[in-house]
């Protein structure tokens, strides 16, 4: 596919995940090989890619991921009581599909990072944004990477709530950031995947400032 294809057809994968396709795993070094190229920090690569093929531990990390969700909307699962049709309810049926098969998923990565620079006072934004920009753009790059081999992902952060315990499970060294978490596997045969419906751009860019109108 061309490039701008790719760029505006690599959408979060949950429910077109094909759960009993093999995965390659030389398939997925490779795409994180690729990803990798992504500019970081300082060029440090302080990183580290955890890719969780064994069915215990995505199991328990599986569980972990369901008890933080269902902390955070009261106990139980909300998308049935949601208008049907919805946006919404489509929204919180393919979250809520995730959550109750994640542990099917074949594989899990999450990127780990061990900030480079010490915090100080006050210097959150700067602290987080140094973080997080050198993780995600090689986050991307191995969605993009998955997608033009036949697989899907999609960014998800939920696990967080339980990072300690997953450090633990995984023997995360203390220091090391978790960035996300991505289900990988094979996407669906015949998946239709086609650009997101995304609001106007002249409301979305400012020029010269916030409410500089778009020319």
């Amino acid at each position: 596919m061309d490039v701008d294809t790719l760029l505006t057809t690599t959408r979060s994968a949950r429910r077109s995940l094909d759960l009993e396709a093999p995965v390659d795993l030389d398939a997925i070094s490779e795409c994180l090989r690729v990803g990798l190229q992504a500019p970081n920090g300082s060029n440090q690569q302080s990183w580290r890619w955890l890719v969780i093929a064994e069915p215990s531990l995505r199991t328990r990390i599986a569980d972990l991921y369901r008890e933080a969700y269902l902390e955070k909307v009261g106990g139980q699962l909300i998308a049935g009581f949601l208008p049907a049709g919805s946006p919404e309810a489509r929204l919180m049926s393919s979250t809520e599909w995730l959550v109750e098969h994640l542990g099917e998923v074949p594989v899990l990565v999450i990127p780990c990072y061990q900030p480079t620079y010490p915090r100080t006072d006050g210097d959150e934004s700067f602290y987080q944004a140094t973080l997080y920009g050198s993780i995600f753009p090689a986050v991307w790059n191995f969605q993009l990477a998955l997608r033009t081999r036949g697989y899907g992902t999609c960014i998800t952060t939920l696990h967080l709530q339980r990072e300690r315990a997953v450090a633990d499970l995984l023997g995360i060294p203390q220091g090391y950031v978790q960035g996300c978490l991505l289900p990988v596997a094979k996407l669906k045969p015949g998946c239709a995947v086609k650009p997101a419906q995304r609001r106007p751009i002249d409301e979305v860019i400012g020029i010269d400032g916030w409410k500089g109108g778009n020319h």
